[in-house]
């Protein structure tokens, strides 16, 4: 069990926890009210938390969107480049739409469709693009 330094704010009926800290430097410098918490337990806190924001459509493109279909993705700062898991930083999508937000990303398993198809002398298909984003171009790596 990880546990880490959450940030917490005071709702109508209980304590929400908003941000998880990378250290416990990073938290006692905020000066926010703090707890310590399970790494899992305060991601999932935060995803419902998202999930209630959205209510029920993905925040990036609109479309219906579930709890447990639904994904966080970091809007500013991704974890990997020094940003949070947080509810400022984050947004409450669909599959397609946080696949599509990655497209900058070359997956392992995409390398490898990707070589598959390329030997085939066919292109990778955009299938899995957003319906709402069919009219931009996309670039062919």
């Amino acid at each position: 069990m990880k546990s880490v330094w959450v940030e917490i704010i005071s709702g109508d009926t209980d304590l929400t926890v908003v941000r998880i800290f990378k250290s416990r430097s990073a938290a006692h410098r905020t000066g926010a009210i703090l707890a310590l918490m399970d790494y899992a337990a305060a991601v999932k806190v935060i995803r419902h938390q998202l999930w209630i924001r959205c209510k029920g459509e993905c925040e990036l493109c609109g479309s219906y969107v579930t709890e447990s279909s639904g994904q966080m993705h970091e809007k500013w700062k991704h974890r990997g480049k020094g940003g949070e898991i947080s509810m400022d930083n984050s947004v409450f999508a669909c599959p397609k739409s946080h696949k599509y937000e990655h497209r900058d990303r070359n997956p392992k398993f995409l390398k490898k469709r990707l070589t598959l198809e390329s030997d085939s002398g066919t292109l990778p298909s955009d299938s899995s693009t957003p319906g709402h984003r069919d009219n931009e171009e996309k670039p062919h790596s």
